[in-house]
């Protein structure tokens, strides 16, 4: 059986929402919606946020995105598990494992994303 896929205007592929993914700042004042690459397609600003440094925003709206992405792919990382593909699959196809995501979700609350590109 062939399901239905969607295309947008340009005839690229849209994903369904069961696919994306959607992380909140601790705060919740700014939320993401991304594909499993990591890929921003919805965000929400609470209007306080608009009134912060643009550069300090934009690096939290990126670590979000990394975030959904790594989020995604451990989802994506427990189902192929829980169809009986190896680990040694897995970690061919570079998929995420818990520690990144954890490590995703502490630079996302943290601002290490930003202390680390301020370092270069």
């Amino acid at each position: 059986m062939e399901t239905q896929r969607s295309l947008d205007q340009t005839g690229a592929e849209t994903p369904t929402p069961e696919r994306l993914t959607t992380v909140r700042s601790r705060g919740g004042g700014i939320a993401v919606t991304c594909t499993p690459a990591g890929l921003p397609v919805a965000m929400k600003l609470e209007p306080a946020q608009c009134r912060r440094d643009l550069s300090a925003l934009a690096d939290d709206i990126v670590a979000l995105c990394r975030l959904a992405g790594v989020t995604a792919g451990v989802r994506r990382r427990a189902a192929l598990t829980a169809d009986g593909v190896p680990e040694e699959t897995l970690s061919l196809l570079g998929l995420p494992s818990r520690a990144d995501l954890l490590a995703a979700e502490d630079a996302a609350d943290t601002g290490k994303a930003r202390a680390a590109r301020t370092a270069r």
